[in-house]
């Protein structure tokens, strides 16, 4: 089995919920952080074995997110990315999924990441509410 080293990290700030980051997606607040290790890194356009991203509570529009986060960030696009999800500990859980695969040899490199915000929580709505709004978005007039 091949060693592995984490070379580096990166965060945003902690902030109070609903604060700073309240006009900011899970998505844009990854791909900061990602863009970080990068920039630090100087891994601009290299090509790198996986990225492992996710998130504890996503939207139904992330449900590619770490792609998202690996064409947003600087990576090669051919770079490969896949999502997660484990309360509370997502990011480890991304870590360990791209140690393994550096240490069993599958790829060199990779990045790892997760987020917990709570000022991009998906809202949902009960199945009567949802059918009522999908049957507006059918509506010829409102009156």
């Amino acid at each position: 089995m091949k060693k592995v080293v984490v070379a580096g990290g990166s965060r945003i700030p902690f902030v109070r919920a609903g604060s700073n980051y309240n006009d900011q997606s899970n998505q844009e607040m990854m791909t900061a952080a990602a863009k970080a290790v990068v920039d630090k890194f100087s891994l601009n356009g290299k090509t790198l074995g996986d990225m492992a991203m996710g998130g504890v509570m996503n939207h139904s529009s992330d449900w590619n997110l770490a792609r998202e986060v690996a064409l947003g960030c600087g990576v090669a696009v051919d770079t490969p990315a896949f999502g997660i999800q484990r309360a509370c500990g997502t990011s480890l859980e991304a870590a360990i999924a791209i140690a393994n695969k550096i240490s069993l040899g599958q790829i060199d490199s990779g990045i790892a990441g997760g987020y917990d915000s709570m000022s991009d929580v998906p809202i949902a709505f009960s199945k009567r509410f949802s059918k009522i709004l999908v049957a507006f978005g059918r509506a010829k007039t409102m009156g």
